[in-house]
């Protein structure tokens, strides 16, 4: 794996911990401002909103169970597929989720930007 990929995962795997951690600085930190979650009902979720969700536990994550993860580098773009299961309590529900999650990097400087993600059902 070449070094921007091994960047792009471990910008993923800050995000997996951070969600479970409810570490919503880091998490604040490591996406962009203008980022965008567009979840598996097809709601666009602005990042201040998710955040907000993850900081009162109406979105509570437990677990993130990673099966397989591709990375696509396109200039000073990329794509990170990862297909996992989610264990999470949403808004009182809990179920652990099979998800694919369809995660958009921008290259800035040496750093890899998260911009949006979408989650679909797997």
């Amino acid at each position: 794996m070449n070094e921007d990929k091994q960047k792009i995962l471990a910008v993923f795997q800050q995000i997996d911990a951070a969600m479970i951690n409810k570490d919503t600085e880091s998490l604040a930190r490591i996406l962009d401002d203008d980022y965008v979650l567009v979840h598996m009902t097809g709601y666009h979720q602005r990042k201040a909103e998710w955040l907000n969700q993850i900081e009162n536990e109406q979105m509570k994550y437990f677990k993130t169970m990673p099966q397989t993860t591709t990375i696509t580098i396109d200039g000073n773009t990329a794509v990170l597929l990862c297909d996992t299961k989610i264990d999470a309590r949403i808004n009182g529900f809990r179920s652990t989720w099979p998800m694919k999650i369809e995660m958009h990097f921008e290259k800035r400087g040496y750093d890899w930007i998260p911009i949006h993600s979408v989650a679909s059902s797997n």
